[in-house]
């Protein structure tokens, strides 16, 4: 007899095919469910709503400190990868031409612990020089996995009524931003791209985001990672074989997902797709490469590194070894 278990995630060529039933994992009987990450990440950690779910990597680390209050472990699945250089937006009288000229001015940010901006203040100050402890840091919202910040970051709601449980409104940014009450926006779903290709008030704080982010990817060899996959620790006690069955499921997800993508009969509405991915293999490597699962030397330096820009930016006490996250670090053979 299967086990019945929940899962969500977002609706991405790496878990559609799980999504659809297309592949099913072995004695597990999943149903499978879409939810828009934010929404998906806070009803995850504050009410253990899903069995399995796919999760901010940096509320997941944070997690970790109470096992108690978030009783999941994580199983070694990548499903969201991002290189954030081109999610970064300023005011054009903000006086900006690179990172470093931030310091002393005010940037928005979905949340302190939203891994997309965990990654883009890392970079910022690992390559371009700044400080993170001279910028007024304005959020939308609060954490998923309450943390006390320290000191040295000066970090802001939007307004003094706006609590952590607060609606998510994409337009508050976008609206502070274009009437320069902030100075730059780092925006991890990427609302403000758009705009920002027909605004006169808004530009990208890189001239040439792309360019800035393959030369990230050639200097350190990290595509970053956003999402892990969780499973609630109870599951895991009942079922223990269920993390190796489920990763098996994930990984034959993504292949299937990875092998439509480059099929060049496969219909999407990028008319010039097909191109444009041949061209990433060029630059990232093979896809298997590029969207690769388990604890492996790859993916060990990629978590590494972020487990050192969230320790330096308060969201953890120490800093955790790879192995230490997942359920069983051998799942990668």
């Amino acid at each position: 007899m299967s086990v019945e278990l929940t899962f969500c995630g977002s609706d991405s060529d790496l878990t559609r095919a799980l999504l659809t039933g297309e592949v099913q994992p072995k004695g597990i009987d999943l149903t499978a469910m879409t939810e828009y990450p934010p929404r998906r990440h806070r009803r995850f950690f504050r009410h253990g709503e899903f069995d399995v779910c796919e999760v901010s990597l940096a509320s997941y680390l944070s997690s970790r400190a109470e096992p108690e209050e978030y009783p999941f472990t994580a199983i070694p699945v990548f499903p969201s990868r991002r290189f954030r250089h081109s999610f970064f937006y300023k005011h054009v009288d903000a006086d900006v031409t690179e990172p470093a000229d931030l310091e002393g001015k005010t940037v928005g940010v979905q949340s302190w612990q939203t891994t997309a901006n965990v990654w883009l203040r890392g970079i910022c100050a690992k390559h371009y020089d700044l400080d993170l402890e001279d910028v007024t840091w304005v959020r939308r919202r609060g954490d998923d996995v309450p943390v006390e910040l320290p000191d040295r970051f000066d970090v802001r709601p939007v307004s003094g009524d706006r609590e952590s449980d607060a609606v998510d409104d994409p337009r508050d940014m976008r609206e502070l931003l274009f009437a320069g009450e902030l100075d730059a926006v780092m925006d991890p779903a990427g609302s403000l791209f758009h705009d920002v290709a027909d605004a006169d008030e808004v530009e990208f704080v890189f001239d040439d985001p792309k360019a800035e982010e393959r030369a990230y990817f050639e200097e350190t060899g990290i595509h970053p990672i956003m999402h892990v996959v969780a499973i609630r620790d109870d599951v895991l006690a009942d079922h223990p074989w269920a993390a190796v069955n489920l990763y098996d499921a994930f990984r034959e997800a993504r292949d299937v997902g990875l092998e439509r993508a480059r099929s060049p009969s496969t219909h999407m509405a990028l008319t010039w797709g097909h191109i444009e991915a041949a061209k990433q293999r060029q630059v990232l490597g093979p896809d298997e490469k590029v969207w690769e699962y388990g604890v492996t030397e790859k993916t060990r330096r990629e978590l590494a590194k972020f487990v050192q820009y969230a320790h330096d930016q308060g969201l953890i006490l120490r800093e955790y070894d790879p192995e230490e996250l997942f359920v069983d670090s051998k799942l990668s053979l």
